[in-house]
Parts: structure tokens; C-alpha cells; sequence
């Protein structure tokens, strides 16, 4: 591999080393860049396999922006989230719910752009004595970074990163200009970020450190410092009582260091917030050792090392509010945007500035490779919950989401606003997903659907696989009905499943694809996903339900006494 590291430094005893073939030395470096569109576009198809339904915050905020009937409040774009100023997330979800149907994955494109602008902001600050192996080993390493998949929730569930990652890239543009000596846009891009999320507080002295380590006027320096003790001042008034948030910070010192440097380690691990606490300490600890520099090396490394303060701020923040959510508090995927600032710091500090200049390629190709590994399990917990966004669409749209009060808050207010604005599951884009584009509200002929014989849950075939619809649990929850179960035909799984009452009418449906183990140890050969739950509203009479396979239409009835949820 070539070395991202191939310049002698002052002092390093040249050794040696084989010629790098023509076409390796020209086109390396491109390709090597060009890999960095790799993880946004790996994000961008998490983006589009995920739900449309949006997430829990975005919900509270639609609710305070708008009236009963749909229209916008204002004044409500300058209100506050958790006690954070969220002005420009506000307007963001506002545009969404306006002009784009309310969709998530729309909005989640909007996300994965700001977090190419990210990347490309890292790229315009880089120092101009790095070699083009190591501009474009840094490019990438910032890509994968951004969108590692420890983060995959700022982008999958687009309300979070329209915080989060427009925080991020505001901060670099401030950084950005600042070290350009455009200190006014500097200002500019601080407050915007300031009002994108209470953690961009940590911008303020992150460009008062690049303006002192430049060599600016000490006013240059303190100008930062005072508008970003006006802006907190302005928030500690304006804010007022603000609800939400849960559990008070800790007073635990060890709890809340636990949080904040797991927080700047989480990249370096899948579930351990011990393993993440040491990474973190690790990240500070290079910071560290790379201290000794010229006054010139300072200049030119100012905003790296505004990048990091910015990284070690937010960790402090997030430590003191939210540590005593427990040992894991740091680990949470929303945060990978921070951990991403400062390890993206760290590694241009450690190519350009070294102290150990052999390690330079390890430590940029390692951290690639070791971070992207190491968020599987983060990203598979995130897609996993997939499935409950797509049934708390159906039941939303039909009017009775009583079981996901943990994920749809006050739907008497909620649903008016939603009809009204033409939002999902209420917009075009919403379907059960039939092949036959079966959807809610339709009247169909079941003569032709094929119900099982053996109990109205099994119906034997020849061929010794049989078909199983089976129903485990059957519950009434507030005015919705639940279901829950498996099914399968022959050695296919279902891909729809539906609700129907005595006249054929589709009242509800579900999702399916859902992993069982259980099941699928009692059906050798077959692949995972024979699971399903379903939704339909909790009237009396005769209720069916109703799965679509490769083969066709399987149905069969449900009982008229279903359980009540106490």
C-alpha cells in the first residue's frame, strides 16, 4: 500500500523505497478520493430502504408549529426543543410537512447532502503541504466518518440529523472561514449554527482558539468569545421552563465522565461503553502528545485544534445532561457526529503534524476500517425498528395509533393537522405494499382467496409443507386491534398482509418480513422473516385477516372476542 506518509520529515533518516509504477503515481490519489463517495452512497440506500413515517421529536415540534387546521405559528420557528434552540430544524420539518408530503426520506436526502457539504469543508480546509496520497486518504477517512454507520440515525430517521449534521456542517463553514480570515461570516455561520441545536454552543470558543493560535489581534480572538457569551445569555433568558428530556443530570462526576468521553469513543466500538471510554480517552490522549508545535505548525493546525475544542465541548455538554440516562448514554447513534469532529481532527492533526510519522497510514486506514466494522450492530439496531414505523403509519392512517403513545404523541391533535396538510401516511406515497395494489378502504371478492381448513390455521399440502397462518396474539388496545403471529405457504413467505371485516372491506394491514426464530426452527430450510403484525380499528363483527404469496390469497377468520389489554 502506498504511504499516505511518503515525504521525509525534518530529522527522519530516509530510507530507500520502491518506485511507485506511473499510472499508480498519477491516478492513485483520484481513486483514493473518489472511494469517499463510497459511505454517502451507502447511507443514501439505508435512506431509501427505511420508512416514511417520521420520528417521536418531529411530531412535538409539528405540533407546536402549526395550528388545528394545518397552518404555520411563526412565531413558533423560534421556540425551543429540550431546552435547545431549534429554529432552523423547525423550518426544516416545516418545509417537509408543507411542501414535501411530510415524508422521511426526502428529508433524509436533504441530511445526506449537509453531510457531503461536511465532508467537502474538511477538504477545503486541509493544509496545503499534504501530499495528494494523504489529501485524499484524509478525504475518505472524514467520508467514512460522517456517515459511518455508528450514525446511520441522523440519516434514516431525518428529524435527528437536521440537528446533528446541519450543526456539523455550520460549525465547519465557521471554522472554515475563520481560518480564510473571513471573521464576520465566521460570526455568521457560528449563530446559525447556534440556533440549529444547543451543543454548536461549543463553535464559540472553538473560533475564539483558531483566531488565538492564527496570531490575530486579541480582539479577533475575544470577539467570539462575546458574541457566544451573548448567545448563551440570550438562551439562559429566552428559554424559560422547558418540559421533556427526561431524567435530571447526574451528580455523579465518574457517571458523567463515563458518558462524555464514551461519547468521543463510541466509533471505536459496537455496544461497550468501557471499550468507547477508552477510545475516547485515547483520541484526547494523541491530541495531546501532538501539542509541541511551532508557532507556524499552530497556524496552519488552528482549525483542527478549533475542531477538536468544539468535539470536547458538546462531550461536555451531552455529559452533563444527559449521563444519568445510564452507562450508555454516550454510545447513542445521533452522537456519532461529534466522535466524528474529533477523530477527523485528530487524524489530519497526526498526518500532517507527526510525531510518529510510519504510523500515519495505519492510523488513517485502520480508523476507516475498524469504525465502519464496529457500527454493524449499531445499524442493525436502528433498521430493526423499521418495521414499527411502517405499522405506526398504517394505524395513523387509520386513525387508531393507541399502542405506539411512545412514538406518536397526542393523536386528537396530531391526525386534524396531518389530513390537513395532505402529511404521511395521509399523502399519495402511503401503501400497504400489496403486489395486486390492494390498499385500506378498498371492497374486495374473497370467493377466490383460499382459506385453510385444519382450525382456520393450517391446511395440509402433499408435498409435506404445509400453509400456516397462525395468530399468537389477537389484542384490543384503546381502539385499535392488534395482531401478531407468523405465516407462511409452503416454503414462501407472505409480502403482504390485510384486515378485512364481513364485507370484503380492507379496514387494515400490516407488515411483514419480520424475523422469527422460533418459527423458522420449526420450518427447516426456509429463510428468516415469517413474522408479521398487523393493525385494524376494534369494531364488532366478523374480522379476517389476510395474507398475499407467490401463490395468491390465503385468508382466514379471527376470533369475535379478542383480548383487552389491561
Amino acid at each position: 500500500m502506498t504511504d499516505i506518509a511518503s515525504e521525509t520529515e525534518p530529522g527522519e533518516r530516509a530510507t530507500p523505497e520502491a518506485p511507485i509504477p506511473g499510472p499508480v503515481r498519477r491516478f492513485g490519489p483520484v481513486l483514493l478520493g473518489l472511494s469517499a463517495i463510497v459511505p454517502p452512497l451507502m447511507m443514501l440506500r439505508e435512506v431509501l430502504r427505511y420508512p416514511q413515517m417520521h420520528f417521536y421529536d418531529y411530531w412535538w415540534v409539528l405540533l407546536d408549529l402549526t395550528n388545528d387546521d394545518g397552518t404555520l405559528r411563526p412565531e413558533a420557528l423560534f421556540g425551543f426543543r429540550n431546552e435547545h434552540p431549534f429554529v432552523l430544524p423547525s423550518l426544516l420539518f416545516w418545509l417537509s410537512a408543507r411542501f414535501g408530503h411530510g415524508l422521511n426520506q426526502p428529508l433524509g436526502l436533504v441530511i445526506i447532502a449537509f453531510g457531503v457539504a461536511s465532508v467537502l469543508l474538511v477538504w477545503a480546509m486541509l493544509p496545503k503541504s499534504l501530499n495528494p496520497w494523504q489529501r485524499a486518504g484524509l478525504v475518505a477517512a472524514a467520508s467514512t466518518l460522517v456517515f459511518n454507520p455508528h450514525g446511520i440515525h441522523n440519516y434514516v430517521r431525518s428529524m435527528s440529523g437536521a440537528s446533528w449534521i446541519l450543526a456539523l456542517m455550520l460549525v465547519l463553514a465557521a471554522l472554515l472561514a475563520m481560518q480564510r480570515e473571513h471573521r464576520v461570516l465566521a460570526i455568521v455561520f457560528g449563530m446559525l449554527a447556534s440556533i440549529s441545536y444547543g451543543t454548536s454552543f461549543a463553535v464559540w470558543p472553538a473560533l475564539a482558539l483558531v483566531a488565538w493560535l492564527r496570531g490575530d489581534r486579541r480582539r479577533c480572538a475575544a470577539t467570539p468569545l462575546l458574541v457566544g457569551f451573548l448567545v448563551v445569555a440570550s438562551w439562559l433568558v429566552l428559554r424559560g421552563p422547558q418540559g421533556g428530556g427526561g431524567a435530571s443530570p447526574t451528580d455523579d462526576p465518574a457517571q458523567a465522565l463515563l458518558a462524555g468521553l464514551s461519547m468521543l469513543g463510541m466509533v471505536w466500538t459496537g455496544t461497550e461503553p468501557s471499550i468507547a471510554l477508552i477510545a475516547g480517552v485515547a483520541g484526547l490522549a494523541v491530541l495531546v502528545l501532538h501539542v509541541r508545535q511551532t508557532r507556524e505548525e499552530f497556524r496552519s493546525a488552528a482549525p483542527w485544534w478549533g475542531l477538536a475544542v468544539y468535539a470536547a465541548g458538546c462531550a461536555v455538554m451531552i455529559s452533563g445532561s444527559r449521563a444519568a440516562f445510564g452507562e450508555a448514554a454516550g454510545l447513542q447513534s445521533r452522537y456519532n457526529s461529534m466522535t466524528a469532529a474529533l477523530w477527523i481532527a485528530v487524524l489530519v492533526i497526526v498526518v500532517a503534524w507527526p510525531r510518529w510519522p510510519k504510523v500515519r497510514t495505519v492510523a488513517v486506514a485502520g480508523t476507516v476500517l475498524a469504525t465502519v466494522a464496529l457500527g454493524a450492530p449499531m445499524a442493525q439496531s436502528v433498521r430493526s425498528d423499521a418495521p414499527n414505523q411502517n405499522l405506526l403509519a398504517i394505524a395513523a392512517r387509520i386513525g387508531h395509533p393507541d399502542a405506539f403513545e411512545d412514538r406518536f404523541p397526542e393523536p386528537e391533535r396530531l391526525l386534524p393537522r396531518l389530513q390537513a396538510l395532505g402529511h404521511y401516511p395521509f399523502s399519495g406515497e402511503f401503501t400497504l405494499g400489496c403486489p395486486d395494489g390492494l390498499e385500506i378502504g378498498d371492497r374486495v371478492s374473497t370467493a377466490d382467496w383460499r382459506t385453510p381448513s385444519d382450525g382456520a390455521l393450517r391446511e395440509p399440502r402433499p408435498d409435506g409443507r404445509d400453509v400456516v397462518l397462525n395468530v399468537e396474539t389477537d389484542q384490543i388496545q384503546g381502539g385499535a386491534r392488534m395482531l401478531k403471529g407468523w405465516a407462511i405457504s409452503g416454503i414462501e413467505r407472505a409480502d403482504c398482509v390485510a384486515m378485512l371485516d364481513q364485507t370484503g372491506t380492507v379496514i387494515g394491514g400490516g407488515v411483514v418480513d419480520i424475523p422469527r426464530s422460533d418459527a423458522e426452527a420449526q420450518t427447516p430450510g426456509i429463510e428468516i422473516g415469517l413474522g408479521f403484525e398487523a393493525v385494524a380499528p376494534a369494531q364488532p363483527g366478523l374480522v379476517r385477516v389476510a395474507f398475499h404469496f407467490p401463490d395468491g390469497w390465503w385468508i382466514r377468520p379471527l376470533t369475535e372476542s379478542p383480548q383487552v389489554k389491561s
